[in-house]
């Protein structure tokens, strides 16, 4: 699968933002990252029930933790994580390589309008990456006509604010008493898919 710069006008921000200092800050602490979603992780990857002949689809890759693990599951099939962030994929690719992948492959692409081949893939996943896409629904079309007879979706996204205690007591703590201006809910950001009724 080539790489292509091809950007939906609507993403041009969220590409701006991670092919620019977002991204370049994410691989200096990759690990670290890594780390605090061990846990979610393996749910994510259980979820995906990815088989040996699999051929996986990494939405939102980074740098490439989630395309790494699958591409070791499809032994005889083949993963690639795309990601809009050349700095992230860079670091992606290196480990990859160090980890004796050669069936992980990563292209530097936003999934909203990429041509990914059609009906090729049987499995998408997406570690916290489906929730920062500007039009969700042009999105998953995009990624359901990459995806064959049976293929699945499966994604790791947040809960509503309530659900993340630590988020709110930071914000409150940063607001010092004083109102703080919320997005809308369906802005693309870390709650975008936090409604179940948006993921349905």
């Amino acid at each position: 699968m080539s790489s292509t710069r091809q950007v939906d006008s609507s993403n041009a921000e969220q590409a701006r933002a991670w092919d620019g200092e977002e991204g370049t800050y994410w691989p200096e602490h990759a690990d670290r990252f890594d780390r605090a979603v061990h846990a979610h992780h393996a749910h994510l990857l259980a979820a995906a029930a990815i088989s040996a002949t699999d051929q996986v689809l990494d939405i939102g890759c980074g740098t490439g933790q989630t395309t790494r693990d699958a591409a070791r599951r499809a032994s005889r099939g083949r993963a690639v994580g795309v990601d809009l962030s050349a700095a992230m994929l860079r670091r992606a690719r290196r480990r990859a390589a160090a980890e004796g992948l050669p069936n992980a492959e990563f292209v530097q692409a936003d999934a909203q309008v990429h041509p990914f081949p059609a009906a090729v893939f049987d499995v998408a996943v997406s570690r916290s990456g489906t929730m920062f896409f500007a039009d969700p629904v042009a999105a998953f079309r995009n990624i359901a006509g990459a995806l064959g007879p049976g293929g699945r979706l499966v994604q790791m996204v947040w809960q509503p604010p309530a659900g993340n205690e630590w988020f709110l007591s930071l914000t409150r703590a940063l607001a010092a008493g004083r109102p703080l201006p919320t997005p809308p809910p369906d802005a693309p950001g870390p709650f975008a898919l936090a409604r179940a009724s948006r993921r349905s």
